[in-house]
């Protein structure tokens, strides 16, 4: 079987979270309306044990259902930055190699076709009339 890779750092899905943390509280409010009935008829030191579970349950379910999951913590692995190859060959490499081709994209195409230098072409110094 495959290892998963994680591409981002993003935690749990939010709707699989929130459907837990309303299970939790659900299940904490229904502990605590059982404590609140019990007390009725639940006699002696048992009480304390009751009423301490009607008294902190509230607020146990509410740290329970504020408490959003973060997932594992870990962060993706980085890719490598990518390189640009020099334009000239490296001095080491000795023999018939050809040096790469540079491409230029930012230069506008009127400028490489108005070099001719001609005086009746308006872009021949680079756009400027005067």
């Amino acid at each position: 079987m495959a290892k998963s890779v994680s591409v981002t750092s993003a935690g749990v899905n939010p709707a699989d979270d929130r459907a837990h943390r309303m299970r939790m509280y659900f299940i904490a409010m229904v502990l605590r309306v059982l404590c609140v009935v019990s007390l009725f008829w639940v006699r002696g030191w048992w009480i304390l044990l009751v009423a301490a579970g009607a008294v902190l349950l509230p607020w146990f379910a509410v740290m329970v259902g504020n408490a959003v999951a973060h997932g594992e913590g870990e962060a993706p692995e980085a890719p490598e930055p990518l390189q640009l190859a020099s334009a000239e060959p490296d001095p080491d490499q000795r023999g018939d190699t050809v040096a790469p081709e540079v491409i230029v994209i930012d230069v506008e195409p009127t400028r490489r076709a108005s070099s001719s230098g001609s005086p009746d072409d308006p872009t021949a110094n680079g756009g400027a009339e005067g």
